[in-house]
């Protein structure tokens, strides 16, 4: 019976791992990549559909700077 339920298992993690994984990469990384932008480029940036890879890594970056400073407080 293990057997059979083993697999079954590990697939539903592997679904809700990656739908965790995703809703980090979409709600975080680009949603602190979108609102940093925007402040930066005092509205004029993202444009809709034409600049999701750099709201993405203005989202990472932004979250590496706050972490790095986080880390030199403590």
């Amino acid at each position: 019976m293990e057997d059979v339920l083993e697999p079954l298992g590990r697939f539903i993690l592997r679904i809700l791992k990656w739908i965790v994984l995703e809703a980090i990469i979409e709600f975080v990384l680009k949603g602190t990549g979108h609102v940093v932008l925007k402040l930066l480029t005092f509205g004029k940036y993202p444009r809709a559909g034409r600049d999701e890879g750099r709201t993405f890594v203005v989202g990472f970056v932004s979250l590496a700077v706050v972490l790095v400073c986080l880390v030199l407080i403590a």
